[in-house]
């Protein structure tokens, strides 16, 4: 079947500079059907000869079966948008064949520039789901003698997730929309005093707290936390040797939560508050909203909610990354047959975009 045939291994074989702006070429199309549904076959005839138009372009075939799985979510963006990457589509030839199966020939230029474009934003999202993305942040509000030891903790625990294939960013970085998942530390100490034979003995118990987010909207999604006692006079030598213990302690049950969450956020479906602004009228918010449901991947539901003042607020069902949205709604396909989108805001599952003019 030709759909196993994926264009997106051109960011691998191919240089960008190999590439022509757009080629013009011939390609053909079929669908049996049944009597009484010509016109269906007729469409979906056409819509092969898209794909095979583009494929004619690129001119790369995979045929492992294994590359098809891993990097399905790009064979399936560019092939079903195949429309958003051809000029000037002509149909030479279309007719019913003697075998029960309807026909169609086009000639169309393909954008070459714009799909390897969009491939590159497909290998962005694909470098999400192989390298899970966290900040690792100390908790405001942290009592400030204790917070240099928790800053050594947040790097201890940043290291191991760093060398176990995590990328990591420290520090919170106010507007900061692609990071995926928040790690919060939090550090206490309680210190006892005893008296054994005429000694003062000082008992310090450190106990760690790492809180797993969601960017923006700081949902507590999961929690690992550990105690440790350190004896000795010295509190914040104590505090920094609890704290690594702490985090040592807490680490494989951090990891195997943030590798769950991770999965479940990349892949769950989540409801998204979308504002789109320079909208032209009511009706073209409404048409938005169909667009949405019907041309935009892992959209499952979109309703408008309210428009006023060329601003249109939509509650959207989706599946995935509230930044995977934004990607799509940046891509060539959807530019060329759209709008182009220009992101002003992201928090949480909370997007603000708007229509360049």
């Amino acid at each position: 079947m030709k759909m196993k045939k994926l264009l997106f291994i051109l960011f691998i074989c191919l240089s960008t500079h190999q590439l022509q702006a757009g080629e013009t070429v011939i390609a053909q199309g079929m669908s049996f059907f049944e009597p009484g549904r010509e016109a269906i076959a007729r469409e979906k005839a056409l819509d092969e000869a898209k794909r095979e138009a583009i494929e004619k372009a690129v001119g790369v075939a995979v045929e492992s079966r294994t590359v098809v799985e891993n990097f399905r979510l790009s064979r399936d963006q560019v092939l079903t948008h195949s429309s958003g990457y051809l000029k000037k589509l002509e149909i030479l030839e279309e007719n019913k064949t003697d075998l029960g199966a309807y026909m169609v020939k086009i000639r169309a230029e393909v954008e070459i520039s714009a799909l390897v474009e969009d491939l590159d934003r497909f290998k962005k999202i694909l470098g999400w789901q192989k390298n899970p993305r966290v900040r690792v942040i100390v908790e405001p509000g942290i009592d400030y003698k204790h917070r240099s030891a928790a800053v050594k903790s947040a790097n201890r625990l940043a290291g191991k997730l760093k060398l176990d294939g995590f990328r990591v960013f420290m520090g919170e970085e106010k507007g900061d929309s692609g990071m995926g998942l928040l790690v919060g530390i939090g550090l206490e100490l309680s210190t006892s005093e005893s008296d054994y034979q005429g000694l003062q003995l000082s008992l310090n118990e450190i106990s760690l707290t790492a809180n797993i987010y969601r960017s923006g909207d700081k949902e507590v999604l999961a929690t690992a936390t550990a105690v440790q006692s350190v004896p000795g006079s010295n509190r914040l030598k104590a505090l920094d040797k609890g704290g690594a213990e702490c985090v040592d302690a807490v680490w494989a049950d951090m990891r195997s939560q943030l590798t769950r969450i991770w999965e479940e956020e990349f892949y769950s479906q989540r409801e998204i508050d979308l504002v789109v602004k320079n909208v032209s009228s009511h009706a073209g918010a409404l048409e938005i909203a169909d667009t949405f449901k019907s041309d935009v991947s892992g959209v499952a539901g979109a309703e408008l909610i309210r428009f006023s003042n060329n601003s249109a607020a939509y509650g959207l069902i989706y599946k995935g990354w509230p930044e995977h949205l934004v990607n799509e709604l940046q891509m060539s396909y959807f530019k060329n047959r759209y709008f182009d989108a220009v992101l002003e805001e992201i928090s949480g599952n909370r997007i603000t975009i708007r229509i360049k003019k």
